[in-house]
């Protein structure tokens, strides 16, 4: 050690005078940087006003942006009036801190640049493209972001581990043995690559897509998110199906909307032999015509098993979604359950051990029932077609004489607003002789507004907002009659009718190019 004529006290004050001095240059380097992110801020705000786009990248980057702004200034403020001391060991151990915090954070820069380009690629489909091309665009933009940033983060990682000459000793012997390790790592890491790249697949090939309606094991379930190495799927009960993606690449599954949310539903019922079949198909169409559930595409009553003691009839019915027709299916079934006990009673399964005879109806008695319900719906039929046609002939009534009414009411305003001009002219003039010299009379306007006729579904809105929100009586549907059903029921449309027409455009052009 080389004496010196400093006291140790003396030697402390100059260490901390330093520590100060390197302080404040960092300070410095630190106030450069926050004017220039502020300058560079108010540059992108007004350019981002004619293009949306940079609008997009400054939402997502701004405060990484700051950070790697803050780190290169802090960096260079030090590093500038520090130049002679360049080896000294807190020089290069200072230097190889804000290398790595910069790595970090042109990393994160990166990553939010990544999902900048997603959200200004699934904004510019959003208007114009369909709904259902812009959710397709979405889920494979998603994936592109996962994988770029797991890339990103992994670059990042490897750059911050060569900076130490031990990592760099290692790693140039991990590439002259790059065979046998990347042998070894595909070994260890088949599964995880095996879903990473079936994710891959499900987001490209079309097979799914989100808000798909799904049947997996018996469960039906919305696809809520598709993911590099699993897909999140959401059941009517609001639990979530975590799922591999090679779960939906080498395993069967039903995708109830991959052409079109429509579907069919049967109800079973058994029944006695005696039972009137016509009838019950009779009231069974009845059920479902004055059902809003129903899409009336489809509708069949058929008696499918005849063995034993008992016959099984089985009513087909359609609805527009998942959701409607399970409502539809449930009050279906509850409604000719009703109509068995009080019309049709004999009609009910039993087990016969009779010591005398059953006086079940006669031949005829049925036939005549089976007519008369037939006959009942067909006039039923007869009396809401004619008050179809009463509603539509109103309809064009009302169309006809809106005009002259409308002009009837502001004629009747227009003479009501004059009478009551001209009765205040008269007082006012009986105060102030002088108040209307030479002033002309001047017809009031009446007011533009018109009167609003509120619509039926207005007034079933205006209900559901006066009624609580927790029902006061157990419901009979459970897609349709709450806000909570109107939420399932909303998960269970599947996609859109945009989405399914574009998804049958694609199946098209595909098998014309095939």
């Amino acid at each position: 050690m080389v004496p010196t004529d400093k006291t140790p006290a003396e030697d402390a004050a100059e260490a901390a005078i330093d520590v100060l001095t390197l302080l404040g240059f960092a300070g410095i380097g630190l106030a450069i940087a926050v004017v220039a992110a502020i300058l560079i801020g108010v540059v992108v705000r007004v350019l981002s006003r004619r293009r949306p786009a940079l609008g997009a990248l400054s939402r997502h980057s701004r405060r990484p942006f700051q950070v790697v702004l803050a780190l290169l200034g802090i960096w260079l403020g030090v590093l500038i009036p520090t130049t002679s001391a360049a080896g000294e060991r807190w020089r290069i151990l200072f230097d190889h801190g804000c290398i790595l915090a910069l790595i970090a954070a042109v990393a994160w820069l990166l990553i939010s640049v990544v999902a900048a380009i997603e959200d200004m690629v699934v904004s510019h489909h959003k208007a114009r493209s369909s709904a259902r091309q812009t959710a397709r665009v979405k889920t494979q933009m998603q994936v592109l972001r996962r994988v770029g940033s797991a890339v990103i983060v992994v670059c990042a990682i490897a750059g911050a581990m060569l900076t130490f000459e031990g990592a760099r000793a290692i790693g140039a012997s991990l590439f002259a043995s790059a065979g046998l390790i990347s042998v070894v790592a595909g070994l260890a890491a088949q599964s995880s690559l095996t879903n990473v790249f079936a994710g891959m697949q499900i987001a490209f090939s079309d097979a799914i897509r989100v808000d798909d309606l799904v049947q997996l094991d018996g469960q039906t379930a919305t696809i809520e998110e598709i993911t590099l190495t699993y897909v999140v799927a959401r059941t009517w009960d609001d639990r979530r199906l975590i799922l591999p993606s090679t779960r939906f690449t080498t395993q069967p599954f039903e995708n109830w909307t991959r052409l079109e949310p429509k579907l069919l539903g049967t109800v079973e019922i058994d029944l006695d032999w005696l039972v009137p079949v016509e009838a019950l198909r009779a009231e069974l169409m009845r059920i479902v015509s004055s059902s809003d559930l129903w899409d009336g595409r489809s509708c069949g009553l058929q008696v499918t098993e005849a063995t034993d003691a008992r016959v099984r009839v089985r009513a087909v019915v359609s609805a527009a979604n998942l959701g409607d027709l399970w409502d539809l299916r449930c009050a279906v079934r509850e409604q000719l359950v009703s109509w068995l006990q009080s019309d049709a009673p004999y009609s009910l399964p039993r087990t016969r051990v009779e010591t005398k005879p059953y006086q079940a109806p006669s031949l005829e008695e049925r036939e005549a029932f089976n007519r008369e319900r037939r006959l009942a719906w067909e006039r039923e039929s007869a009396e809401r077609r004619r008050e179809a046609d009463d509603t539509i002939q109103m309809l064009d009534y009302a169309v006809q004489t809106e005009d002259e009414f409308e002009r009837k009411q502001r004629q009747e305003a227009a003479r009501r607003a004059r009478r009551r001009a001209e009765k205040a002219d008269r007082r006012a003039s009986r105060l102030d002789k002088l108040k209307l010299g030479g002033g002309a009379f001047r017809e009031p306007v009446p007011s533009a507004e018109t009167t609003r006729v509120l619509t039926g579904e207005d007034l079933a809105s205006l209900q559901a907002a006066l009624e609580d929100e927790h029902p006061s009586v157990a419901n009979d549907r459970l897609y349709s009659g709450s806000k909570d059903a109107e939420e399932r029921a909303e998960l269970m449309k599947g996609p859109s009718e945009e989405e399914m027409a574009e998804r049958v455009q694609s199946a098209e052009r595909r098998k014309k190019k095939g």
